[in-house]
């Protein structure tokens, strides 16, 4: 069992220095984006997003239940934006 157990390791540790050379690369290149471009194009995504939920037309915000109440969503949608918007730009 415990020969199992230590060729699974190295054969784990195979495939992972496999992937190191890349991983190093890809790594850089994300290091390379400054902070606040990526925080400026998730801003500008949720900012597109509350566009695109304001144009919805309203069959398509509205739930319609059983008993005959109707839940309208974008209030609830855009709120929720709006509060990840204000978390994206004070952290």
């Amino acid at each position: 069992m415990n020969n199992i157990l230590l060729s699974a390791t190295a054969i784990a540790d195979t495939i992972a220095n496999l992937f190191r050379g890349m991983g190093d690369v890809m790594r850089g290149w994300m290091l390379a984006i400054p902070m606040s471009v990526a925080k400026g194009v998730f801003i500008v995504y949720f900012l597109l997003l509350k566009y695109w939920i304001i144009k919805l037309p309203e069959n398509e915000v509205t739930l319609s239940l059983e008993g005959g109440k109707t839940i309208h969503l974008r209030p609830y949608a855009l709120t929720s934006l709006a509060i990840i918007i204000v978390i994206y730009l004070v952290f």
